[in-house]
């Protein structure tokens, strides 16, 4: 159940960061991590904190809620 949260925020991360039109390095450089764990987010292989997920939010300029939508998970 866990790996499947964190495949959909994942999955998110890589659909909001593509819609804004950024890199994964612009996306780490705007959080202040590497780019290495932007990947490993948006492959569901990180478990990110909450505070992470805040950062993620303001770095993507979108509401917390929306790494955790179920609906539009899909990314062709």
């Amino acid at each position: 159940m866990s790996e499947d949260v964190r495949r959909m925020l994942g999955e998110n991360v890589r659909r909001l960061r593509l819609v804004s039109g950024i890199s994964q390095a612009k996306l780490a450089e705007r959080m202040g991590v590497d780019r290495a764990y932007i990947s490993g987010l948006e492959k569901g292989e990180r478990n990110p904190t909450v505070v992470t997920v805040w950062h993620l939010s303001k770095a993507l300029g979108v509401a917390m809620r929306e790494f955790f939508d179920d609906k539009s998970r899909k990314v062709k």
